[in-house]
This record gives C-alpha cells, structure tokens and sequence, in this order.
C-alpha cells in the first residue's frame, strides 16, 4: 500500500452468541467471494477480532489498505458470487449476527519524524 493510501476501518459488533456463525459466515461466504471475484484485492484486507467480550458483544474490525468505498461494498461482490437473491440472503445472515449497524470511516495515515 503507497503510505498516502487510506485505509477503511469497519466495525462490527457481533452477537457473543453468534461469533462462531459470524467466523463461518466469513469463511464460506466472504472469504470465496472476495477471492474469485475481487482477486485484486487480496492480502489487502484482514479481519481483526476483539480479545475479549463487552456487555455480551465481540468487536470484529475489517481493515482494508487502498481502494474507495465501492472496492469494498459487499454488495455487488456478494451479487457477483451468489446472484441478487443469494446476496440479500448473505447480507441479512451477516445483519441478524450484529448489536447493531456495521460503521466505517477511511483513515489516511499520518506521518511524523522519527515514528
């Protein structure tokens, strides 16, 4: 990544109770759709997962180096991988997992002398 590149940070708060569907669902579903239709893509994203539990939710946070918002939009990658309906499906799974919405924000780095 060119060290002026932004990066997209997304939470997600995952139902305590729901992490190992959550992890599966990133398996099966993320993983492979992201690998066969957004090759470009790969090695520049991670998913990080909290240590511990808060008030009955796990924090998950993509990362992502580079790109703009519609290189990471789920939506039409999932769309490529299952079609329309299959996308729907996957993303309403991915919604019922969270406390609440998913948020992101691009961050773009900064520099200091001698860090």
């Amino acid at each position: 990544m060119d060290s002026s590149e932004s990066t997209l940070i997304a939470i997600n708060p995952v139902l305590a109770d729901r992490v190992i569907e959550f992890e599966e669902w990133l398996r099966s579903v993320v993983v492979p759709a992201m690998n066969e239709h957004r090759p470009e893509l790969k090695g520049r994203w991670r998913v990080l997962r909290a240590t511990e539990s808060d008030d009955e939710v796990v924090v998950f946070a993509f990362v992502c180096d580079g790109g703009t918002t519609q290189d990471w939009d789920l939506l039409p990658i999932l769309e490529d991988a299952l079609g329309p309906a299959g996308a729907e499906r996957a993303l309403a799974t991915f919604r019922d997992m969270l406390q609440q919405d998913q948020q992101g924000w691009f961050f773009t780095p900064l520099h200091f002398d001698g860090a």
